[in-house]
């Protein structure tokens, strides 16, 4: 139905299936679709039962093929949305910054059919062990600048998955999906790369050479060795020193800002992490005194930093900008907890450990199909006009408008259908009592 919801859907989502056959485009967009319908979703043949038979005749098994055994490069997904992502910043924010995160997470399932799984480690476990049985996956977030009610607010959409497979280390996937995400972004926007301690070295610490316009700011681990810079060059005769005095974290100067709960020391030094390049290194410790120091790098000199941090929506951003530009690094830290908010709503409302595939290509795939869902329920608002009341609402309470709108056309059009069979109007009675029924049954779930 032309301008329908579904009809709307699929303009959006044309683009991520570009590369695929018409057979399989159109197969892994109902299943975009059935995600979007249902509340949970269980699995393919659950999607199949509820939703995809009523809109389309294919077999359950063709759904399968075009997840686990058809070609199609769904690494390519990740640059897609990173592109829409760029679409939606308007013309007056293109000079401000934008923020990739980078973490795992971890999927517990039962048994060792499926492909991947082993025995990982888990420091928060909540199954009475350290360990668990099932799937690591290493994921990007990318955060951006929007206008809303005249103040710059940020966005936060994940990207995509991808498996670890002990072939690559988590670093080495991480650094090529900054890379992908790198691409598409371009070298004409300030980027700050945004990762936890376990993150800040080799390949993915690296990549600050690769990208002129990239930078990190990262947590580090307290212990991490700090140099003081070199001293100046007395002309004398010998080598000159390569490093200044080692630093430790008490060694900082800590200022209590008026914004936010933290004392914060800032200076320049050197590290092992970075070579000789000059890092910021950041100290904080709770106001309160109940609490352990903590450590951050920036490897951008925090008055280069250009952030119109007045007119942003977040107080803290805002507070921090106007007390001191050294204390922005924090302050375009806080975006990286989004990541984890993502993990979290990824896994109780977007049927993120539901999977039921056995494939390694067949779970990133579908993974990745959540993934795409989830990110369009955050662009949507903003990229077609039809969705806009949704802008300032979550990606559940999006998902939760469209979903009834495509139950609703669902149930209209195969109305429809049956309608133009009714001969007599018993059966046209019948028909309307069993979907008046089946509105009473779903109005009794909510």
């Amino acid at each position: 139905m032309k301008n329908s919801v579904l009809d709307r859907l699929k303009s959006y989502f044309d683009e991520y299936f570009s590369g695929a056959t018409r057979p399989t485009a159109r197969n892994l967009f109902l299943i975009v679709v059935s995600i979007l319908a249902l509340d949970i979703f269980r699995s393919v043949r659950f999607a199949h039962r509820h939703v995809l038979s009523r809109l389309s005749d294919t077999s359950l098994n063709a759904y399968y093929y075009a997840l686990r055994t058809d070609s199609l490069d769904h690494g390519s997904w990740r640059g897609v949305t990173v592109s829409k992502a760029l679409r939606t910043v308007p013309d007056q924010l293109k000079g401000q910054p934008f923020f990739l995160s980078i973490d795992d997470t971890m999927v517990e399932k039962e048994g060792d059919k499926f492909e991947l799984c082993s025995r990982l480690f888990d420091h928060a476990a909540h199954n009475g062990s350290n360990y668990l049985n099932g799937h690591c996956m290493v994921s990007t977030l990318l955060s951006f600048p929007v206008m809303a009610g005249g103040s710059i607010r940020y966005l936060s959409v994940p990207l995509g998955y991808q498996l670890w497979d002990r072939e690559q280390t988590k670093l080495e996937i991480a650094a090529g999906m900054v890379r992908c995400a790198m691409d598409r972004i371009g070298p004409d926007r300030q980027v700050f790369l945004l990762c936890d301690s376990w993150y800040p070295k080799g390949c993915v610490a690296g990549l600050v050479n690769e990208f002129h316009n990239l930078d990190i700011i990262c947590n580090a681990r307290i212990d991490t060795v700090m140099y003081d810079l070199p001293p100046e060059r007395t002309g004398k005769r010998g080598r000159p020193k390569k490093y200044g005095r080692r630093l430790s974290p008490e060694d900082f100067e800590l200022e209590s800002p008026k914004t936010g709960d933290w004392k914060i020391g800032v200076r320049p030094v050197l590290t092992n992490l970075w070579g000789e390049r000059v890092v910021y290194a950041i100290v904080t410790l709770p106001k309160s005194g109940n609490g352990s120091r903590r450590l951050f790098f920036c490897t951008r000199d925090p008055e280069g930093i250009i952030l119109d941090y007045g007119s942003c929506e977040d107080e803290t951003i805002r507070g921090y900008g106007e007390e001191g530009k050294k204390f922005l690094p924090i302050a375009c830290y806080s975006p990286r907890w989004n990541i984890e908010v993502s993990y979290y709503e990824s896994k109780t409302f977007w049927s993120l450990e539901e999977y039921r595939v056995r494939s390694r290509s067949g779970i990133e795939r579908l993974i990745n199909l959540e993934c795409m869902a989830y990110s369009a329920m955050t662009l949507l608002p903003y990229s077609d006009e039809s969705f806009s009341c949704y802008q300032s609402a979550s990606a559940q309470e999006t998902r939760f408008g469209i979903g009834q709108q495509i139950q609703a056309s669902i149930i209209f059009s195969s109305f429809v259908g049956k309608l133009e069979t009714v001969i007599k109007s018993c059966s046209l009675i019948k028909i309307i009592e069993g979907y008046i029924l089946s509105g009473f049954k779903n109005i009794q779930k909510l």
